[in-house]
């Protein structure tokens, strides 16, 4: 009988979108929401060779349309991914759909049929990075109702604004978000920006290795959603200090601020939706007043309850499906894409 074809996760032929650190032989690691890995080749079937903390889920899109979904157990297993595929070219992508709670996926290889070929996956004609918090994650988008709570299963962040967009406008997406995280003063995405992976410290990602040609940046939804907003003057000065940041390490992206959807004027003592929106007036004035490329705000607004809630009232694949249309929308007319 003939046997499969294996390579390896290091083949220059297989392509990777992410941060994925490659310090092991064993193959690249990633923890980031929506990392992804894309072949192509001819023959009818393909098998994936993960090694995973048993928590992961993974997107199986072929050709461009959803084929299912990877719910990985712990350790090493070789996962049958497409099969029956008609003879031609074909391609596979694997998006991680759970975020840094799922723990680490490491790709170790795939099997393709006896005789089949790999061939190269061409990059996309642009680039989108998202920064943010759990609504930037997909959390809980999938859940049937807002009074479940947090479930891998339930979490889809091949089906978050951020991919929904990235795959209108034709681009690559990098998404850096961790559900609970904050932009000021304290429990800050921040402080993990810099990371290949959010807890390995010491592993810096190389900036100049993947350069966005738009960052969007939706994080203030935790800020403001505890007991008080944050001070003025610190937020805006760290939300401005963060964009030249950005500015300094992708000289040509333009930003945009969002916000959007959780957030209302509820409780009426200090309306964090009006409040945040002044807040990022002034952030956007600041940041532009600097110099630069262009810094803009995007309102995705306020989720409606007939579009239905995800887990712990975050936004719903339909929520996120607007979402994602809109900021597609002001791309293409900002940005000509």
């Amino acid at each position: 009988m003939a046997q499969p074809v294996e390579i390896v996760a290091g083949d220059s032929l297989v392509r990777m979108v992410g941060r994925f650190d490659r310090s092991e032989a064993a193959g690249p690691r990633c923890t980031w929401s929506a990392s992804a890995v894309a072949v192509t080749f001819t023959g009818g079937s393909l098998s994936v060779k993960f090694n995973d903390s048993g928590k992961n889920f993974w997107q199986i899109v072929v050709d461009g349309a959803s084929a299912g979904v990877l719910e990985l157990q712990a350790g090493e297993h070789v996962y049958p991914v497409a099969s029956g595929l008609s003879p031609g070219p074909h391609t596979v992508e694997l998006v991680k759909r759970t975020e840094f709670f799922g723990g680490v996926t490491q790709v170790q290889g795939f099997q393709l049929e006896a005789g089949a070929k790999l061939l190269p996956t061409p990059a996309r004609p642009h680039r989108i990075e998202v920064i943010g918090d759990s609504i930037s994650c997909g959390y809980g988008n999938e859940a049937p109702r807002k009074e479940e709570h947090f479930m891998p299963a339930t979490e889809n962040g091949w089906l978050a604004y951020g991919a929904v967009a990235a795959r209108k406008v034709d681009a690559d997406y990098v998404c850096i978000a961790w559900s609970g995280k904050k932009l000021w003063p304290n429990n800050s995405i921040l402080d993990y920006y810099d990371r290949v992976l959010p807890d390995a410290a010491a592993a810096k990602w190389d900036f100049s290795a993947w350069t966005p040609d738009v960052v969007v940046i939706n994080l203030g939804t935790n800020d403001f959603g505890g007991k008080g907003n944050p001070e003025e003057a610190g937020w805006v000065a760290a939300y401005v200090e963060f964009i030249k940041q950005i500015h300094a390490r992708y000289p040509k992206a333009p930003v945009y601020c969002a916000v959007g959807t959780m957030m209302s004027d509820w409780p009426e003592d200090r309306k964090p939706r009006t409040t945040i929106l002044g807040y990022l007036a002034k952030v956007v004035a600041q940041a532009n007043a600097a110099g630069g490329p262009p810094v803009r705000l995007i309102d995705f607004g306020v989720q409606d309850a007939a579009n239905g809630l995800g887990a712990d009232w975050h936004p719903s694949v339909k929520t996120h499906a607007l979402m994602g249309d809109q900021l597609a929308k002001t791309l293409k007319a900002d940005l000509g894409w």
